[in-house]
């Protein structure tokens, strides 16, 4: 029986793929953050955050970033999952390399377990210091979801998760649970032993009662 369900942020629990793409058009940056993503996204993760932080959005005003945190929307039907969850004891987790504000308006919402995102840091004026906590390497968010695992007491047997893109393949591998929601990405769809449509996130309900 599962106890703990590991989900992604962007694309699961709110709409919109990518929120830090989202922030670099807001903010003018969109391409000089290709470019670093070029030299270092896959190679690199905690730098490319590092330098995006200081190099590009440092001692910028926060407005822009708190503005599309407050207009992000939940995904239609996740309430219901979350709500199943708490009568049913299951604990539950967010592992994201999006951004740590918008995972606490999540765990506010809907009363999550515990969150693992990346943190900007604001200073007292409402800019950006150009420091960031990197929770979350994109590159291997496995690391954190065994911390999780590890800290519930939760196997390999008794752990489900949701994501949507091909960095959450390696949290697929460590659950007996896994589920694609509304992924076109042909590594997870394999690596999943579900695959939800968009708007079917409420089936996730009935995958668990049957796991």
């Amino acid at each position: 029986m599962v106890n703990l369900v590991l989900f992604d942020m962007d694309g699961v629990i709110f709409e919109g793929k990518n929120f830090w793409l989202d922030l670099h058009k807001a903010m003018g940056t969109e391409k000089q953050a290709w470019q670093l993503w070029e030299g270092l996204g896959i190679r690199d993760y905690r730098k490319l955050g590092e330098l995006t932080a200081k190099k590009l959005w440092r001692q910028k005003s926060s407005d822009k970033f708190w503005r599309l945190i407050n207009e992000r929307k939940t995904s239609n039907g996740i309430g219901e999952v979350f709500s199943y969850l708490r009568k049913n004891h299951i604990k539950s987790a967010i592992v994201s390399s999006g951004p740590y504000q918008l995972a606490e308006k999540a765990q506010r919402l809907f009363d999550i377990s515990e969150i693992r995102a990346n943190k900007l840091d604001i200073g007292e004026n409402g800019q950006f210091t150009g420091k960031v906590d990197i929770q979350v390497d994109d590159n291997h968010k496995d690391i954190p979801a065994q911390e999780l695992m590890a800290k519930f007491g939760a196997t390999f047997e008794t752990t489900a998760m949701i994501g949507d893109t091909r960095n959450d393949v390696l949290i697929a591998r460590l659950a007996s649970v896994s589920i694609a929601y509304n992924s076109d990405d042909d590594a997870l769809l394999k690596a999943c032993h579900h695959n939800l449509e968009a708007n079917q996130i409420c089936n996730v309900i009935d995958i668990l009662r049957k796991s």
